[in-house]
């Protein structure tokens, strides 16, 4: 039985280095036997269907995958349509009805510590805000990501993390209804 995954690939396409062709990456996923392989914008978001697996060994199929195919290492993030639904249903920033423009979700490779989540001083980072979920930061960022003055998730939590704007979260969403 085939289930439906998203892929989060971090650093694609973000400068000069690192180019992936989006039609090269979905070539591919589909000849390691992924179906249905869409992709979203230029910066490695991936849905598709593949029988039923488990996230750790998908995310390390893709990683070497793009070593061998494309001489790159490639951290990749991977949820069901089920976790990622759950995450972007939750996002609390958007039950407070706050603009989808100022929205980001930083998606996180393993939980933090509670200590060290709760160890974060907000009030250091306004008016940007966060708030966790599970396998996710919420971030609310009025001006913009080049703006913020948000942690480097990596180094403050200890855990690999990898960053969406709200629009193409919600584009990976509608991709896996």
């Amino acid at each position: 039985m085939s289930a439906t995954w998203v892929a989060l690939l971090r650093g694609i396409n973000v400068g000069r280095g690192k180019r992936i062709a989006m039609a090269d990456l979905r070539g591919m996923l589909e000849g390691l036997g992924y179906a249905d392989v869409r992709t979203h914008g230029q910066s490695g978001n991936v849905a598709f269907t593949f029988r039923q697996s488990k996230a750790d060994s998908l995310e390390q199929q893709i990683s070497t995958s793009s070593r061998t195919d494309f001489g790159m290492d490639v951290v990749v993030f991977v949820r069901t349509a089920a976790e990622f639904a759950a995450a972007f249903d939750a996002n609390p920033f958007v039950a407070r009805g706050v603009a989808s423009n100022e929205l980001h979700a930083a998606f996180l490779s393993a939980e933090p510590s509670t200590a060290t989540a709760a160890g974060i001083d907000r009030k250091a980072h306004l008016p940007d805000e966060f708030a966790f979920g599970k396998g996710v930061v919420y971030l609310r960022l009025p001006h913009g990501i080049m703006g913020s003055t948000l942690p480097d998730w990596d180094r403050v939590l200890g855990v690999r993390a990898t960053q969406r704007n709200w629009n193409t979260t919600t584009r990976l969403r509608q991709l896996i209804r």
